[in-house]
């Protein structure tokens, strides 16, 4: 039987783990001293026109430029009807015949729904008859009043009971036509409330009336804004329905009271409303003109390097890109006002930019056909 193999003392069997982190820290020393050699490598190269040697970068540029432009104040609000009522009747009676078609334009003293008049007809008739017959007794009296068969005090008596019967004529005409529920204005009927032979009672609402042919749109403006805002002013609003359409307005009302809880004032602004496309309810955006620069610098949003400091443009100049703190203005369509930071007619890098450095050497080439670039929230500094 052969004998067994002799184990070796755990003190041979152990690996070495003193050695290991030695030669993790060898191989850490000798990978920074190639960096550094590979750095000044590349730092002591004399070719190149750029910080670190890099040869130029082609670029587009163009020279800023100069347009109007409008400061605005953009807000949410809600269109209102211009007027709107709703029609109850003053006294109660029996629906008799609806005139109206429901959504249909009216006019101003249109009848929309009549209730049953045989009374207040019956009514007038009698109050007629009764003036008729007060005429005729004074009249009468009126021809004797040179002789001494009616005294003076008859005549008068008779002379106020025709006034009188002609109040109760006028009062017994008021009645009648109170069963007549007529529009007080143009506008579009809503859906009726009511069917022929119901009987309604007085103040019973039965259908309302707008009118849309122009539209309030009420919306509210921090306090730091009243002071360049005022009635006139052009506003431009444009709701879900329409898309990007623009529809003209103007302020009306500027509320002289400031919400003490949310330090907002309410404004009113009036818009025609051709074709009554503007419903009353709608959510409005609103864009309050009020101010216009006739020559402000202005240049492409996609010169504008965003950092977290700031907003930067590259300006060439000798065939260098350097980058300019800049600040920003008015958004416009696919442009932005620059207010601060450079001047009208110099050079500003539009392409190429995410290949530069402040100080890169570059091949300008002048833009053209710019594609307009569809507006979009720059991000915001800090």
């Amino acid at each position: 039987m052969k004998p067994l193999p002799r184990m070796k003392p755990d003190s041979e069997s152990r690996p070495d783990t003193k050695r290991g982190p030695c030669l993790r820290a060898h191989w850490k020393n000798f990978a920074a001293t190639l960096a550094i050699a590979l750095l000044a490598a590349g730092c002591g190269g004399g070719g190149g026109g750029g910080p670190e040697g890099q040869p130029p970068v082609a670029v587009d540029t163009i020279s800023a430029g100069t347009a109007a432009v409008e400061d605005r104040l953009s807000a949410v609000g809600t269109v209102l009807a211009n007027e709107e009522v709703v029609l109850k009747p003053k006294a109660a009676g029996r629906v008799a015949e609806i005139k109206f078609d429901e959504g249909r334009l009216v006019h101003a003293g249109d009848v929309l729904i009549s209730l049953d008049d045989a009374t207040e007809q019956a009514q007038l008739q009698q109050a007629r008859a009764e003036l008729e017959l007060a005429r005729q007794n004074l009249e009468r009296a009126s021809k004797l009043s040179g002789t001494r068969a009616i005294s003076v005090q008859e005549l008068d008596r008779l002379g106020n009971q025709v006034a009188l019967k002609e109040a109760q004529v006028r009062i017994s005409e008021e009645r009648q036509a109170d069963m007549h529920l007529r529009a007080p204005m143009a506008g579009v009927l809503g859906p009726r409330l009511v069917s022929p032979g119901q009987f309604v009672p007085a103040g019973e609402p039965l259908v309302t009336l707008t009118d849309a042919a122009r539209v309030k749109v009420t919306y509210r403006l921090p306090e730091k804004h009243l002071a360049v805002l005022q009635a006139g002013q052009r506003v431009m609003l444009r709701v879900a329905a329409y898309g990007e359409r623009e529809f003209p307005a103007v302020v009306d009302l500027i509320n002289p009271q400031v919400d003490p809880a949310t330090r907002t004032a309410e404004v009113r602004a009036i818009a025609e409303n051709p074709g009554r496309l503007l419903k009353p309810g709608m959510f409005a955006r609103l864009e309050t003109v009020t101010g216009l620069r006739e020559n402000a610098l202005v240049i492409p949003e996609r010169a504008v390097v965003p950092s977290l400091t700031g907003f930067s443009v590259y300006v060439v100049t000798n065939q260098q890109a350097r980058l300019v703190p800049v600040e920003l203005g008015t958004r416009l369509p696919g442009k932005v006002e620059i207010r601060k930071g450079i001047n009208a007619g110099e050079e500003i890098v539009v392409n190429g930019i995410q290949k530069l450095i402040d100080g890169s050497a570059v091949v300008a080439t002048p833009a053209t056909n710019l594609p307009e670039a569809k507006p979009k929230p720059l991000p915001t500094a800090g």
